[in-house]
């Protein structure tokens, strides 16, 4: 497995993509951990080594070049810990935070920091996302928001911002077509008071990807996100 991502990493094309020796160890030991639990406990389907280190490992790591070192960082809907540890593995001056409101996955989560000794800047958050947006602990305080196969960007765009620090930024990992996505969100951008400032592309095993970068430039009104379920189900 650790060949099998050192080879896929090679294929990126943006140098700032990367990882030391130690880290690539890190990832192994996590991808290998998906190989061999990922299903069996519910938390991917992905079965193949060469699914699990393209999708899980690597594709993870499309957000590096924009994250700052001393950041704080929550990953939303973390599920198996997917942006959320690769990045943290890969990121060792900054803080993470995994929100992810199912127990038994918080619980992976967890166990996961644990094993691979991040336990000092990662901690799993079993929370509802529209909660933690609302708690005074994290509302206004994160740097970034990483979120990846989660939800529709005007949802994700009302999900996060408020966590975000007035100039913070959400860095949503989507599909090649972003441009349909931005342009049904233009009403969440206004009302969350973000805006658009980069879309990356880049090449990875020879599929193309995104990670699209949306600032926060002012205050969010307290009436966002909504209640729980409806920035989801009745997007902005």
């Amino acid at each position: 497995m650790k060949e099998l991502i050192r080879k896929i990493l090679l294929t990126v094309d943006n140098p700032a993509i990367a990882v030391s020796d130690g880290q690539l160890d890190q990832l192994n030991e996590f991808a290998l951990n998906l190989l061999r639990y990922g299903r069996e406990r519910g938390l991917t389907a992905l079965q193949s080594p060469e699914d699990i280190a393209r999708e899980l490992i690597v594709d993870s790591l499309g957000a590096m070049p924009f994250i700052k070192s001393g950041s704080r960082i929550a990953d939303l809907g973390s599920g198996a810990g997917i942006p959320g540890i690769p990045l943290a593995i890969v990121n060792p001056e900054c803080s993470f935070i995994m929100i992810e409101s199912q127990n038994r996955k918080a619980k992976w989560i967890e166990e996961q920091i644990i094993h691979l000794n991040l336990q000092t800047r990662a901690h799993a958050l079993p929370m509802r996302i529209e909660d933690a947006a609302h708690n005074p602990n994290w509302r206004g305080k994160l740097d970034f928001i990483t979120a990846k196969a989660l939800t529709s960007l005007p949802s994700l765009i009302e999900l996060a911002l408020p966590l975000l620090k007035v100039g913070g930024c959400l860095l949503a990992y989507k599909a090649v077509k972003i441009q349909e996505e931005l342009d049904i969100s233009e009403n969440a951008l206004e009302k969350l008071h973000g805006r658009a400032e980069d879309c990356f592309l880049y090449n990875l095993d020879g599929r193309e990807r995104n990670v699209c970068v949306i600032k926060k430039l002012k205050t969010t009104s307290k009436n966002y996100p909504r209640r729980v379920g409806v920035p989801q189900h009745n997007p902005l």
